[in-house]
């Protein structure tokens, strides 16, 4: 798999790194990642951005584009991962952010596991 860094000169960072991505595509199951050929950790930041969601998936690139720089770390990982859930076909593609109450309960026991074993690493 292919990994882009975005170059940037300012000092909103990146809230995940090249090793906690690897992890967390480590600790789901192999049917979410396996279309995935590539990663980008974009130099863009978010709240600068008209996307909806900083965690994208293209079908046609296979690429993975994470808009983190200046977002929380938990936060990001939780939709990175609800993410690899669409695409592994676990889920529907839901906004988290405007997911109704049953949505978000159930976005939540999904990714459970492997949050907490995120959160447990030590990287």
């Amino acid at each position: 798999m292919k990994f882009v860094i975005g170059k940037f000169s300012n000092e909103v960072f990146h809230a995940l790194t090249k090793k906690e991505v690897t992890l967390l595509f480590k600790l789901v199951p192999k049917e979410w990642t396996q279309s995935i050929t590539g990663v980008v950790l974009s130099a863009k930041v978010f709240k600068n951005t008209k996307v909806k969601q900083p965690v994208m998936y293209s079908e046609q690139t296979q690429q993975l584009t994470i808009l983190s720089r200046g977002l929380d770390r938990e936060d990001i990982a939780k939709q990175v991962l609800v993410e690899l859930a669409v695409i592994g076909g676990e889920i529907e593609a839901i906004n988290p952010n405007k997911a109704t109450t049953e949505q978000a309960a159930s976005l939540d026991m999904l990714v459970k596991p492997y949050m907490t074993k995120f959160l447990r690493s030590k990287l």
